[in-house]
């Protein structure tokens, strides 16, 4: 595996780690934003594995059309990027912050992280 392919993995690692961590402290807007985080870097991962450079965006389906992945996920795969998608920016200013706090319960953390944790484990095989 590629240095810069390495570091990419062990990022997304340390954000999923950290989502699991926040997840039990009740932090649940911000388990949103660090899955987002982790799908981020994990695609990112997977674009320096085939010796490209990623995009400098945050957008996820825009970085699973780049990376080619688009048309192998599933429906439920890309429904994951666009409900992940506006916890990048919006958690960072406070009217969408608190919008964003209000659907972000321990329910809905949960299945995103769950959901994340099978996008990863989906993605890491492909990762080389």
């Amino acid at each position: 595996m590629r240095s810069v392919t390495k570091q990419w993995v062990e990022r997304a690692d340390y954000d999923l780690e950290t989502a699991k961590f926040l997840f039990k402290g009740g932090r649940y807007l911000y388990v949103a934003f660090m899955c987002q985080q982790c799908i981020e870097k994990t695609l990112k991962a997977y674009i320096t594995s085939k010796e490209k450079s990623p995009p400098l965006i945050h957008n996820l389906l825009r970085l699973a059309e780049e990376s080619d992945l688009m048309r192998s996920m599933t429906d439920g795969q890309r429904l994951l990027l666009a409900d992940l998608n506006p916890f990048y920016i919006k958690t960072r200013y406070g009217e969408y912050k608190d919008e964003l706090s209000k659907i972000c319960t321990a329910v809905s953390a949960k299945d995103m992280l769950a959901k994340t944790q099978e996008f990863v484990k989906w993605l890491k095989p492909k990762i080389k």
